[in-house]
Parts: C-alpha cells; structure tokens; sequence
C-alpha cells in the first residue's frame, strides 16, 4: 500500500501532538478541567478485554479511576463501597482501578482478603504510564472524570459518596477539595524539607560535628515566621546547656556549671570534633520557659545526664570605682570605639560596659575572667577601660584598672549554678 507524502506527513503531525500532549501530562499531571488523553491502557484484569482506550471508559458513562496499591489500608477498605456504588450506578458509570502492583500480586490480594473477594471491579495492573499521567505520592487517589472526558475533581476517598456520585454523572459541578500531594517528598528525606513552616508546631534535631558550619549558638525568636528558635553549630554540651537553662547572651561564665568528672572525660572535646554538636528547636506558641523545659529534657535524655538549677554561694570577680576622678568615663569625642587588642592589651573604648562584662569578660569556654565578672560599678554610660589580655591574677588586672580609678577584688555572690550529673556511672 502506497502513502502520498501529505498522508505521511498527516501521520507525523498525529503522532507528534500525541507524543507532546503524553510529555505534558506526565511532567505536571493532568489537572481539573483538562480532559482524559485517548491513550491504550494495557494488562486489565476484571474486563472483558486485556486492553482498551481510556477513552473508552467515557462518552456513555461517567469514569471514577481509583489509584491503590496493596499495602494501602485504606484502599482495601474502600473496595467493598466502590463495589456497591458501582453496582448501583452501572448503567451511568464506570470504575477503573490502578496499580503498581503486578497481576499475581493484585489477584493473590483480591483472593485472599475475605473482605474483598466478591469485588470484581476492572483494575489494571503493572501501570506506569497512568501514574506519570496521574502523579500522586499517596493513595487512595481519585480521578472524577465526566461522560465528556472532562477531568472534574482530583480528590482523595473520602469524597466518594453517592451524592457526589450522582453529581458527576448530571455533569454537574462538584467543587471538592483538590487532594495535591508533595511530589518531592520522599520517605528518605528529612521532613523538616517538605513541611509547610506555616503549619509547623515544634521541631527539634541533635547532630555530631557539621564540618563547614560556624561555631555559633543563640536563642531568638524568628522574625519572619514567629517561631522560638534554639539553635547552636558545632558546640561543646556546656553551651547547650547554658541556652536551655536560658542562660545565653547573659554573660554567664563557665565556673557557674557545677559538671560530674566523668562527664567532663566522656564528653570532652577532641581533635576530631568527635563531641562538639549542632542543635535546632522551633516552637510556636510557646513561653521561652517552657521551652527551655522541654530542651533541658532533651539534652538529658540525649547526653543520659540529670541537670538542674540551684541557688549557690559563688566566688566572683567584683568590679568597683575607686577614687573620685572616674577616669573610665568615656570621652564621647573620640572616634575610635569598640573591642580591641592593642599588643597585650584588650582595649575597651566608648562602650558600655555591660557588652564587654557578657560577651567577653564571661563569654563561654572563651571567657577572659576565670570567674563570675560583675559589675557594682553602678555606671550605666560608655566606658574607657583597659585590660591586660588574658587574666593571671588580681594584682595583675588591678595595675591597669588603677589609671581609671577602678579595681576588681574576689568575693562570693549567691548566683544560680547549673548542676549537671553522670547518669551512666550510676
């Protein structure tokens, strides 16, 4: 049989537009309002025929294709309504189910379910190319197609009733919620990557050492989406637990972590970072004390230690005026300012003293004082202070606070202290 070049290229045309409009529908899926694609759907089981044109299933009647899979309980226990509804409906409607599943799979499943057994709805079996025109990531799965071929509803099962039923059938408008599952959520992933923040209540995760994250910790609340958010990178458990006992950013130092032995050994810091951590809770609607609650729980649970506040008496480093010059006053006219090193020297110039007292004269492991600093200066304006760079002694810090007319002398506070206990050894 000879073709004209006209009747070839005919066929081309056919075959392209059906290759393109099989290329859209199975990189976003068909969608409510767009019609059913004329193509062969193969391996049926229950039917008449082994194959047929999906088409087929329209015109006449109106189609419900059902998407299930073995495993799916809720897809078995729907068989016996659709059975029934397919029954009553025979002569307006057809029901079509799909799956993965090959034929001996899916016929052992009808054989052997008791509740099922009676079920002789068409299903075809072994589909790939239904799922790519449907995408899903959860069954039950429901396509409502009307007797034009017209795709009226994507929904989940518990849209099937009869009056919705009865509805497609009169070509009536069914406006059901639209079941949209998250393609590219994976049971491999880390939900955190699929969750809408919106609908997120808490979250929590502890990780070893992340090689490329900073050494950083802090406790916030989040200004774009409200959440309060405890989060730390690669950090000793000291500073863990100083953010759960809403500590951080209020100048505590480490002599007030009253720590077992054998935790210190079992949890010491290493070469290879093997005990630094990474730690990240969201809580919405939640007071900043209960979740430090909660992070106090987790930490024990996490690390098998007992942990908890009690009021002690401290020694501390106690910053007082001497004189009557105030030379540590700041002259507001000097244009350099802030925290510096010059030689062995730290430098503090026109700040104000409560900085440099929480975030370097007792800031964490990193703390310059070896104890408690606290201020009884009473001076709440900007300073000029100089400090020798590291501490040695008392004497030491005293010969350069005597130029601004300050000292520091040791004496106990009460001061609340974190206990932290070994439950392994017990």
């Amino acid at each position: 049989m000879k073709f004209s070049i006209y009747q070839v290229y005919l066929c081309v045309l056919v075959v392209t537009l059906w290759m393109l409009s099989i290329s859209r529908a199975s990189s976003q899926g068909l969608q409510v309002d767009d019609p059913i694609i004329n193509l062969e759907v193969k391996r049926i089981v229950n039917y008449p025929v082994e194959s047929a044109r999906l088409t087929d299933f329209v015109g006449k009647k109106a189609l419900l294709i059902d998407f299930w899979f073995a495993a799916c309980t809720s897809c078995i226990e729907s068989f016996p309504k659709l059975d029934s509804i397919q029954k009553e409906f025979k002569d307006d409607l057809n029901i079509l189910l799909v799956t993965f599943e090959t034929k001996e799979k899916t016929l052992r499943t009808f054989n052997t379910i008791d509740k099922i057994k009676h079920v002789k709805l068409p299903s075809v079996v072994a589909d790939t190319l239904l799922h790519l025109i449907f995408p899903h990531a959860s069954a039950p799965h429901e396509i409502w197609v009307d007797r034009q071929g017209k795709i009226k509803a994507i929904t989940d099962h518990t849209s099937i009733n009869r009056n919705n039923i009865r509805s497609l059938i009169a070509g009536e408008e069914l406006n059901l919620p639209v079941k949209k599952d998250n393609m590219e959520y994976s049971v491999f992933d880390l939900l955190i990557k699929s969750l809408d923040l919106d609908k997120m209540l808490k979250y929590n995760v502890i990780s070893s050492h992340q090689p490329g994250l900073p050494a950083s910790d802090g406790m916030y609340l989040h200004p774009d989406n409200g959440f309060l958010r405890a989060q730390a990178t690669n950090v000793n458990f000291q500073s863990l637990y100083i953010m759960a006992y809403d500590q951080w950013g209020k100048g505590f130092n480490y002599n007030r972590l009253i720590i077992d032995g054998s935790v210190l050994v079992r949890l010491k810091e290493t070469e290879d970072k093997r005990n630094t951590f990474c730690y990240d809770s969201w809580w919405r609607d939640t007071s900043r004390a209960k979740a430090c609650s909660e992070m106090q729980n987790e930490l024990d649970h996490f690390f098998n230690l007992t942990s908890y506040l009690e009021n002690r008496k401290v020694p501390c480093l106690v910053l007082r005026k001497t004189g009557t010059q105030r030379r540590f006053i700041s002259n507001q006219s000097t244009e350099r300012q802030g925290i510096f090193y010059v030689s062995d020297t730290l430098c503090f110039e026109n700040v104000y003293l409560k900085y440099p007292v929480e975030n370097v004269l007792n800031y964490g492991r990193y703390a310059w004082a070896p104890s408690q600093f606290i201020d009884e200066t009473g001076y709440e304006g900007k300073v000029n202070i100089q400090l020798p760079r590291s501490f040695e002694s008392i004497a030491q810090v005293n010969r350069f606070l005597k130029n601004f007319d300050l000292e520091v002398t040791i004496e106990d506070r009460w001061l609340d202290v974190i206990i932290i206990k070994d439950n392994a050894k017990l």
